[in-house]
């Protein structure tokens, strides 16, 4: 799992990265350059990825039945 950070600065997002006790790594992408490649439209938006590397589910906004159900299919793919 990782995050990415579109705050201004680093320190905004290493703020934020101490705030929640990320076990994560946090990656701080300010021109948004990620969001673009994704899709990316609502904060917070999981984009979860299979072992492939395929997108195997987009959940946009707080719905952790959807964000566990992804995260179980992207366990399972190949």
């Amino acid at each position: 799992m990782i995050s990415v950070s579109a705050d201004q600065t680093v320190t905004e997002a290493g703020a934020f990265a101490k705030e929640v006790k990320a076990t994560f790594p946090v990656i701080h992408d300010p021109e948004g350059k990620i969001f673009d490649a994704y899709a990316v439209g609502p904060m917070p938006t999981n984009v979860v990825l299979g072992r492939s590397g395929k997108v195997v589910g987009i959940i946009e906004g707080v719905d952790l039945k959807a964000l566990d159900a992804a995260v179980a299919k992207a366990l399972v793919s190949k």
